[in-house]
């Protein structure tokens, strides 16, 4: 699929501003003990979605490789 790059810009932003705000949930979260757990998973995939989308890629392949590095330790 083919996104031009005002698309991908727009994407990882709010793929980031999802990935702050399940950051925030989380401490939330921990503080109060409220449970919103299925909340958090869903935004989180969501955003990590949205992340995904917003890369090019040859940064998805840096990544995958930079992981692959740091489990095969």
């Amino acid at each position: 699929m083919k996104m031009n790059k005002d698309m991908k810009g727009i994407c990882l932003f709010l793929g980031m501003i999802g990935l702050g705000y399940v950051a925030f949930l989380v401490l939330l979260m921990a503080i109060t003990g409220v449970k919103i757990l299925k909340s958090i998973l869903f935004i989180t995939m969501l955003s990590s979605m949205l992340v995904s989308l917003g890369l090019t890629p040859q940064v998805k392949t840096r990544l995958k490789d930079y992981a692959r590095s740091t489990l095969l330790k």
